[in-house]
């Protein structure tokens, strides 16, 4: 398959040592010993599981700033290897970033002139982070962070085992929905494919399967929970702005529980003092975002962003699946016009 690169690759070609950038095309110029890699807050499972194969690659040690989400630790399980461990404290680290470049998503511990590369698949939005120093970027309009590792593992020929090769395929799948996301290209698929033969993952849709099953079953945990659990802060035009996400199979069961989670937002709106907070019930297999607003400040920018009339407390938005592509932009581009 011919590589092309889709987004933005800052490649470094010195060594790692004290806050120098990792050669991310070089391996054995990098000293790793005091290397972290760590994705955003409120991990999903292709920030838990891209630390894992990038310690994997260029060495360092994987971490994520929190217990692993449901899906993830089914991932973990499956494929038969440790989770990441949970790390509050960066300070004395090098970091390698990954599955996201906004400062709003950053560890409070993580010192940026600590940073020395960041590989992720996101647009660099309004609050990237500042670094004094040069770092190592790889940057890619792709589906999934993981699916930029399976393809440098593969141009600097490291085998990865099947456990983390399994691990690859799952942040693969999760991050583009098992391949229904708008987010997919033919890069998530072919690196796919590749990382399910090195894990000898027969059946990669039943895997898929099974881990958005895993992903749904929401019902013993708290509304609290369930808001932050896939949960991002942004900002847009100077305003702090949360978007949360549940990606389930049983939307009907999280409907239900709309007023709890109203109440939730609210409280956690003022907490945390936020301009805008939006949650979405996102229905996998119904391809539909079921968008709830803390109060009429929210509303109002929601109307704006999808151009609709607003009747009751959810706002329904049949073929939207995406924060990154659909949800996100459109909240931005409202936030941005008043």
């Amino acid at each position: 398959m011919k590589r092309s690169l889709l987004g933005l690759t800052i490649l470094a070609s010195f060594s790692c040592a004290a806050n120098a950038a990792l050669d991310l095309e070089t391996i054995k110029n990098n000293n790793t010993e005091n290397l972290v890699w760590v994705g955003h807050l409120s991990p999903d499972t292709d920030s838990a599981a891209s630390v894992i194969v990038a310690s994997h690659i260029y060495g360092g040690t994987p971490a994520v700033t929190e217990a692993p989400n449901p899906e993830s630790q089914f991932v973990f399980k499956y494929c038969g290897i440790d989770s990441p461990q949970i790390k509050t404290d960066f300070s004395s680290h090098q970091i390698g970033l990954l599955d996201f470049n906004q400062s709003t998503q950053l560890a409070p511990s993580v010192d940026p002139a600590s940073i020395v590369a960041i590989i992720d698949h996101h647009a660099m939005g309004s609050k990237p982070i500042s670094m004094p120093q040069l770092v190592s970027m790889d940057i890619r309009a792709w589906g999934s962070t993981a699916t930029i590792l399976a393809a440098n593992a593969d141009k600097l020929n490291v085998e990865l085992p099947k456990s983390v090769a399994c691990a690859g395929l799952g942040a693969i799948l999760s991050d583009t929905v098992v391949f229904q996301s708008s987010t997919t290209t033919e890069y998530d698929k072919h690196y796919a494919s590749k990382l399910a033969k090195i894990a000898g993952v027969k059946d990669i849709q039943d895997f898929g399967q099974q881990m958005l099953i895993a992903k749904s079953d929401l019902s013993h945990f708290t509304a609290e929970t369930i808001l932050t659990m896939d949960y991002k802060n942004f900002e847009f035009g100077g305003k702090k702005v949360g978007i949360g996400v549940a990606e389930t199979l049983t939307a009907q069961q999280l409907i239900d529980r709309k007023e709890d989670f109203l109440k939730a937002m609210k409280s956690y709106k003022q907490e945390q003092e936020l301009d805008y907070l939006f949650f979405s019930i996102t229905d996998t297999k119904n391809k539909r975002a079921n968008i709830l607003w803390a109060d009429k400040q929210d509303e109002k920018i929601l109307a704006n962003a999808f151009d609709a009339e607003i009747k009751g407390d959810m706002l329904v938005l049949d073929g939207v699946t995406s924060r990154k592509r659909q949800i996100g932009p459109a909240i931005q581009k409202a936030v941005e016009a008043l």
